[in-house]
């Protein structure tokens, strides 16, 4: 039998704009956007469904984190 198929996006953890906000301690929705178009390393957000709400996949937040704590 075949092993059945896993939707990715069930099995990923991901943020929302503002969860992200709340994780880096209350910044703004506009830091977020600053880093979005002057840092190419900064995680792209992904649209599910209709497409209305971006989500960033943790495991590339946590990774950038590192990157940025390890470059300090």
């Amino acid at each position: 039998m075949p092993a059945p198929k896993i939707d990715p996006k069930l099995t990923k953890r991901f943020l929302t704009v503002n969860q992200l906000c709340e994780r880096w301690g209350g910044v703004s929705y506009m830091f977020i956007e600053r880093r979005l178009k002057s840092d190419p390393d900064f995680p792209r957000p992904r649209k599910f469904d209709d497409g209305r709400i971006r989500f960033f996949d943790l495991d590339e937040i946590e990774n950038y984190e590192r990157s940025k704590i390890t470059a300090a």
